[in-house]
């Protein structure tokens, strides 16, 4: 899958904003959710829509099953979504994805050279900016990620700990929000212990 989705700043006033995992959950469909109408298997899925299964969607965002039920259930009562399940798959629509998502209009217009040129050089310099903001965007890490950074660094972090301490805390670091969570697995890290030896020698000489 390709491309990019576009969040609004609004989203901070989001009602779930402060649940770490529905707003890791809604992230994640956006992201599936179809840009334009589509078929699958023979059924038209409309831009909004995505199809998939609770357990897909636990492997693919580390969260359980019955938290995904419970969130989606929470979801749909604010509207944020419509859930159609079958004995075989599940059909999300994201019931506002136009205020997410809505087209540009003006980017299927002919432009003129000018245009082009002007538009080259914004296009670099939102390079720039969106190079420095998906520095500073904190993507909520899973308990097999973890998992695996600790495997590599053979660090004996206890992961779910680790999960729950700063899943608790809204993944902040103090009043800041996280930017590196590999840097903060390594601040667990437990220091190598050097002991020093200071027991007096138990040789004596032959004369003592």
């Amino acid at each position: 899958m390709s491309g990019w989705i576009k969040i609004h700043r609004k989203f901070l006033d989001w009602e779930w904003f402060n649940k770490s995992e529905a707003v890791h959950l809604f992230l994640f469909m956006l992201m599936k959710a179809n840009h334009k109408t589509g078929k699958w298997q023979g059924i038209d899925i409309e831009r909004g829509q995505f199809v998939s299964s609770f357990g897909n969607i636990s492997s693919a965002t580390g969260i359980s099953i019955q938290t995904i039920r419970t969130i989606l259930k929470k979801l749909e009562k604010t509207n944020e979504i419509k859930v159609k399940s079958t004995s075989q798959f599940t059909i999300v629509t994201i019931c506002k994805y136009e205020c997410y998502q809505d087209e540009n209009e003006e980017a299927n217009k002919p432009i003129t050279n000018n245009q082009q040129t002007t538009n080259k050089q914004l296009t670099t310099n939102k390079n720039v900016k969106n190079e420095k903001n998906e520095r500073s965007i904190f993507i909520e890490p899973t308990y097999n990620e973890i998992l695996e950074y600790c495997s590599e660094r053979k660090n004996g972090v206890d992961v779910n700990k680790f999960l729950n301490f700063y899943s608790s805390k809204g993944w902040m670091v103090g009043k800041n929000k996280m930017i590196d969570w590999k840097a903060c697995v390594r601040t667990w890290e437990k220091p190598i212990e050097i002991k020093e030896v200071n027991e007096p020698s138990k040789w004596k000489a032959p004369w003592s």
